[in-house]
């Protein structure tokens, strides 16, 4: 859902998400003595979906009702209940959370800037350029309401 809404046309800050992610898990796990690093990394997707989606109401096991910005620390109580160490979590955590403070926060503050610019390498790589003869359909259309047709139908 990350992919096909948020980052949907947007596949160059995809990938730097991704690259920002991966390098910033490493340098911390290393600090952690933690080295297997998926569960981190899809902990930091999910992080960052739950934030850009705060009004998705969630159901967990049917037994646990809360609003998506609860599913990582939802997950991690979860791990906690299953045995396994937090410690992946927790870094899944917060390196989405720098991710999403530096692009979503506080570009938006007074006297914040954008900190994570995607670089011109990836947007040449990844995004394709924009077809001035394209023509959106009506549903990809973002705040406007359907155009009528003005002659009737015979």
């Amino acid at each position: 859902m990350l992919e096909e809404g948020c980052f949907r046309g947007r596949t160059a800050d995809f990938v730097f998400m991704f690259l920002f992610g991966g390098i910033a898990m490493t340098l911390f796990g290393l600090f952690a003595n933690v080295f297997f690093l998926g569960q981190a990394f899809i902990i930091m997707l999910v992080y960052v979906w739950s934030r850009r989606h705060p009004l998705v109401r969630m159901n967990f096991f049917g037994l646990l009702n809360f609003q998506a910005p609860f599913l990582p620390w939802v997950l991690m109580g979860f791990s906690l209940l299953l045995g396994n160490s937090i410690v992946v979590d927790l870094l899944g955590i917060s390196v989405g959370h720098m991710y999403y403070f530096l692009e979503d926060v506080f570009p938006n503050q007074p006297g914040g800037r954008k900190l994570l610019m995607t670089p011109d390498l990836l947007r040449a790589m990844f995004d394709r350029p924009q077809d001035p003869d394209y023509r959106p359909l009506q549903e990809e259309q973002q705040g406007g309401d359907l155009q009528q047709d003005d002659e009737p139908n015979n």
